[in-house]
């Protein structure tokens, strides 16, 4: 059963969030599902995120090798979230031996098109906790929310610290609805149809981006680069910019020279010889038709 009084789940609930902060977005769950069963002494666990149709987000499993097939076969009576799951559990072992108790619970995200299903496999008979336990479980899911939450807003965060940004971010579905959003994302998206939680993409994501799951394109007059989270898509959006003409490295070295450094430090900053950022610097300016340094902070602050 759960550690005993309020103190313990208080600091469950404080150490769930923690792990918003500690961890990246692809460990946060693995590491709160752990500490959620250390403290429920549950001896395993697994967790599953979907989008409400039903798309698998992200899985972990701590620390038995429970399949996400098995945790979506989870069926719940009508009506009710949570409940044994005793057909299951003695297919599931724990320190060698049958699980004694299976538990499953369905939880929704609140603003957000995504639901988790939760399994907590028990060594020994389950036995009170219940209360505290589903309010774990709700501060579980909210955490899970803000660290996928923090992922979309990185890039927001990091251009109002005037530093160098991929644009606004969402994570969509390979048929075009998003998940969760960044706050400016619709702001470049006016016309993205659907409200609340049913947003969809005003465009189809070309055929290629979406089998691949990695990609740049264009549409709506925008710039869209696209990259795979977990089930998921991580599209950043943002206007086009004048680096958009210039190589990978050009942009880095064009930025690196709006902050004012010198070739020597840019080149031991890159690994590469005072000659070659010379050479870089002389395309740079020509791709952009500029003659001077301060042009070029002058276009990169125009264009942030």
């Amino acid at each position: 059963m759960p550690e005993q009084g309020d103190s313990g789940l208080d600091r469950l609930i404080e150490s769930l969030y923690g792990c918003v902060v500690e961890q990246s977005d692809t460990q946060f769950m693995t590491a709160a599902l752990e500490r959620l069963c250390q403290w429920c002494r549950a001896g395993a666990g697994a967790w599953l995120l979907q989008t409400v149709q039903g798309q698998r987000v992200d899985f972990a499993a701590w620390p038995a090798p429970i399949a996400p097939e098995e945790v979506a076969g989870i069926a719940f009576p009508d009506g009710q979230r949570s409940g044994p799951v005793t057909s299951l559990a003695a297919d599931w072992r724990i320190d060698g031996r049958s699980a004694a108790a299976a538990e499953g619970f369905h939880l929704m995200h609140r603003g957000t098109a995504m639901h988790s299903t939760v399994l907590l496999l028990f060594a020994d008979t389950r036995t009170g906790g219940d209360d505290a336990l589903r309010r774990a479980l709700g501060h579980l899911v909210q955490a899970a929310s803000l660290s996928l939450l923090q992922l979309v807003q990185r890039d927001e965060w990091l251009q109002a610290m005037g530093r160098h940004s991929r644009g606004s971010a969402a994570l969509v579905d390979e048929q075009g609805r998003v998940v969760l959003a960044s706050r400016r994302f619709f702001d470049l998206l006016p016309d993205a149809p659907g409200e609340g939680t049913e947003r969809c993409l005003p465009f189809p994501l070309p055929a290629g981006v979406a089998a691949d799951g990695t990609g740049e394109f264009t549409a709506d007059g925008l710039h869209f680069r696209v990259q795979r989270r977990g089930g998921l898509l991580l599209i950043n959006a943002r206007r086009p910019h004048p680096l958009d003409a210039l190589s990978a490295r050009e942009q880095q070295i064009a930025r690196a020279l709006a902050a004012g450094k010198t070739f020597k430090s840019i080149a031991r900053e890159y690994d590469i010889a005072i000659s070659t950022v010379a050479n870089h610097a002389s395309r740079i300016y020509r791709k952009l038709g500029l003659y001077r340094r301060e042009e070029l902070v002058g276009l990169l602050r125009k264009a942030a």
